[in-house]
């Protein structure tokens, strides 16, 4: 499984590290080093989203 790195926009520190598609919501991480806040959201939305969305 491929995992990628999530790194502070600010100081590029690490933050943490996921699979690919991991993040099922937004999120938001506070960098240790730093003390940005990072806003993380899924490339696509969930499907209970998407039925939220439409009504069911």
């Amino acid at each position: 499984m491929m995992k990628e790195s999530i790194r502070c926009g600010g100081c590029r520190a690490l933050l943490f590290k996921c699979e690919t598609n991991a993040i099922a919501g937004a999120i938001e991480i506070k960098c240790r080093r730093c003390r940005r806040i990072t806003e993380l959201r899924p490339m696509s939305p969930s499907p209970s989203a998407d039925r939220a969305a439409s009504g069911e």
